[in-house]
């Protein structure tokens, strides 16, 4: 494989990584959007916001991170 192929296959894979990610927080607009104002902070599984939150978070930034690179490798 040259280098060409290894980094067009990260790129995939890190574009995939975000996009599963993305997905999971979409499954859960719904629930968000749906609580009534009146629940408290104790009924909520923030813990759950926050496995998902930060899952999409760092594959969006490891693919912005990535595709930075590859600009950079690009232009040398």
């Amino acid at each position: 494989m040259s280098d060409e192929s290894n980094a067009l296959l990260a790129l995939k894979n890190a574009w995939s990584g975000a996009v599963a990610a993305s997905d999971e927080v979409r499954k859960m607009a719904p629930v968000v959007a749906g609580l009534d104002e009146s629940t408290p902070l104790a009924g909520l599984d923030l813990e759950t916001y926050h496995r998902i939150s930060l899952a999409q978070s760092n594959a969006v930034l490891a693919l912005r991170g990535l595709v930075e690179q590859l600009q950079k490798n690009r232009d040398k």
